[in-house]
């Protein structure tokens, strides 16, 4: 926070208890700041000056924003705002609220910090809407809408369906068998379609079949059909609604949503891919698929040697971020570097201020943040040790972000999810396993970072006020590069040099991103196809001399190398190296060049040329005199020795003279003057 910024503090009619020189003091700040008792209102006022002025402020307090954010700006005149922060249920309503202080400051501190938000990708809806469904719930729905959007019936079933008095809405009848798409751009395919005859007395009859598939196009899809859903995850995709016919609360919801998707909307570029860094494939042999087992929603495809993403599909979740060993899928709601500089302010502050053992509570803004309020209006709050850190998604954090928060001085994190989400969890289970088996290692205990799956605001108080008080490593404030392996590594390296048991290497499971590469010399050949393979360069060539180096530190454990190895001489071995070797190209084997027994010129490892000769040593092209020894030649010497070889392989014999029409004439004359008949003939 810079000393140009004002801070306006309130103890919200005095029902917390505010130390204004503490926090002035672990802020920097030249005086302390004034405190308020009713900012929102009879003190409203105090934001005209400063407003005015256009100079930036801090206000603690988010329940009256709407109200706050008005007087601002008609003081103002312009569109500039000042930083919200919420220090009352997060730290002020609490048993622990008046050792408060730099909880406080620290929660301030981070709020002063500008993150760069993500670009956006637009999504269009002009109300074109397929209801889907097998009974009559699916037209008396599409009645309902017909006043307000562009309503169409499509039934799968058409079992004793009543046809609708008044035809303003077309009913079909046909089978779905593809769907595909997002809000404003769905495309159903189906077969069989049929449209409603106008002449159904009794139950609804269909004319003749259409020829052919034929394609139905959306911008909002209701299914009310009752059997599973279109798509994976169908609750992440914008403009579809699922819903089960026989529960009405669920079809009203869905009539209801699908009223507000009539327009224009902005939705986050979540996830960045670059396809250079991209692990997934090398000359069609697939390796790493780490992203597509982990997106929920099946918005990342495989294209070649890498993946896409498609943004109008994405949810959000930021688990193929989390995976991606190589930094290839960056996320940008917001970015791990703009995440690392609030936990950086957020920790920094709370040092400074005088807390100790900071235990960071990771939440989402909605379950996460009620839970927090839940139990500073009904409970003892929140310690003043647990620091509240809000993400979009809990789900976006991988090994870099929960290895720095640990090596910024987190003496423990506790990932608050709700149950419900249990099934979105196993990526970061994942990346807390490869975390805390780091951290085990180096001697800082077992279990420093864990997921606190409840939805009960008492149960996570109990937890949260029952938490052992572990040592905090000593901080290292280093700047995020934004990289994922060099965040990564400078996480490591602090991590180490301050470990209270250093090991020089340590073992991970299965699956990590990092290790070793292990070759069977006597396998090997030193064909160097790895090295073509390896999209991170951590596999290398020597062009002086047939020579497979590796450097440990770029092995992101994808796995090519070992499905591209002809010979099958290579396993990985996942675990860190932490004596530096690891950043040095260390040689895997290394083998004398075969010279050419004609020339002398090195073409060829000695293992790759008495493989290939033991290989071919039965087969017929070599069986002759000298077939042996022209597979120890190099490729110009080969040809010279066929050349030279008796009989000439090349010789094919006295080639024919060839015979034109003026031969046959003279023969045939000839032939006439000797009365030869067989020649006439």
């Amino acid at each position: 926070m810079t000393k140009t910024q004002t801070l306006f503090l309130c103890t919200c009619d005095n029902s917390q208890k505010i130390d204004a020189k503490a926090i002035g003091k672990a802020l920097d700040l030249d005086t302390s700041p004034k405190i308020y008792e009713q900012l929102c209102r009879s003190q409203i006022e105090a934001l005209n000056s400063t407003a005015a002025a256009g100079q930036q402020a801090t206000i603690c307090c988010t329940q009256e924003i709407p109200v706050l954010l008005e007087a601002w700006a008609e003081a103002s005149g312009d569109d500039t705002a000042p930083h919200f922060v919420n220090i009352r249920e997060n730290a002020g309503w609490s048993e622990d609220g008046p050792k408060s202080s730099a909880k406080m400051a620290a929660l301030i501190g981070e709020a002063q910090v500008n993150v760069s938000g993500s670009t956006n990708v637009t999504l269009h809806s002009d109300g074109r809407t397929l209801i889907l469904g097998n009974d009559d719930t699916a037209i008396e729905a599409a009645k309902r809408l017909a006043q307000h959007l562009d309503v169409t019936v499509l039934l799968t079933r058409a079992d004793e369906i009543l046809p609708p008095a008044i035809g303003n809405v077309p009913v079909l009848l046909g089978k779905i068998t593809t769907a595909s798409g997002y809000l404003g751009k769905f495309a159903v395919n189906v077969d069989g379609l049929r449209t409603l005859d106008p002449s159904s007395r009794g139950s609804a009859q269909f004319g003749s079949v259409a020829k052919g598939p034929t394609c139905l196009d959306a911008d909002i899809l209701i299914d009310l059909r009752g059997t599973p859903a279109l798509f994976p995850a169908p609750e992440k995709r914008d403009g579809y609604l699922y819903a089960e016919p026989g529960n009405p609360a669920a079809v009203e919801r869905a009539l209801f949503d699908a009223l507000n998707l009539l327009g224009e909307f902005e939705k986050p570029h979540y996830v960045l891919h670059t396809a250079t860094q991209c692990a997934h494939s090398r000359n069609s042999i697939v390796a790493c698929t780490r992203c597509l087992d982990a997106c929920p929603t099946s918005a990342i495809q495989p294209a070649g040697d890498h993946v896409t993403i498609d943004p109008y599909i994405c949810a959000g979740c930021g688990e193929c971020s989390a995976v991606c060993p190589t930094g290839a899928n960056s996320y940008q709601y917001p970015s791990v570097k703009g995440v690392m500089a609030r936990a950086r302010a957020l920790l920094s502050t709370f040092q400074k201020g005088g807390g100790s053992a900071p235990v960071l509570l990771i939440t989402n803004p909605t379950d996460g943040v009620e839970t927090i309020a839940m139990m500073a209006r009904y409970g003892r709050g929140l310690p003043a040790r647990v620091l509240p850190f809000t993400l979009n998604t809990i789900t976006s954090v991988g090994l870099d972000t929960l290895l720095s928060l640990i090596a910024y001085g987190a003496s423990r994190i506790v990932l608050l999810a709700n149950p419900a989400q249990a099934s979105e969890l196993s990526v970061l289970h994942q990346q807390i396993e490869y975390a805390n088996a780091i951290l085990h290692a180096l001697g800082y205990g077992k279990d420093r970072i864990t997921v606190l799956e409840e939805a009960d605001p008492s149960m996570v108080e109990n937890i949260l006020w029952s938490l052992p008080k572990d040592p905090a490593t000593p901080a290292n404030y280093f700047t995020c590069a934004g990289e994922k392996r060099e965040t990564l590594s400078q996480a490591l390296i602090h991590l180490h040099a301050a470990a209270p048991t250093p090991q020089d290497r340590v073992s991970l499971p299965v699956g990590a991103p990092f290790g070793e590469v292990i070759v069977d010399g006597h396998a090997c050949t030193l064909c160097l196809a790895c090295t073509s393979a390896c999209p991170t360069g951590a596999l290398k060539s020597n062009p002086e001399r047939p020579e497979l180096r590796f450097r440990e530190a770029a092995c992101v454990q994808c796995g090519l190398c070992l499905k591209t190895c002809p010979e099958k001489a290579i396993t990985l071995s996942p675990s860190i190296d932490f004596t530096g070797k690891a950043r040095n190209l260390t040689t895997l084997k290394s083998e004398q060049p075969f010279e050419c027994i004609r020339c002398g010129k090195p073409f060829g490892t000695k293992a790759s040329i008495e493989r290939m000769a033991e290989k071919l040593k039965n087969h017929s092209m070599f069986s002759g005199p000298g077939g042996m020894d022209r597979l120890r030649m190099c490729e110009d010497c080969r040809v010279f020795a066929m050349a030279d070889a008796r009989p000439d392989p090349f010789t094919s014999g006295t080639r024919p003279i060839t015979r034109t029409t003026d031969d046959y004439l003279r023969e045939r004359e000839a032939a006439t003057s000797k009365n030869d008949p067989e020649k006439l003939n």
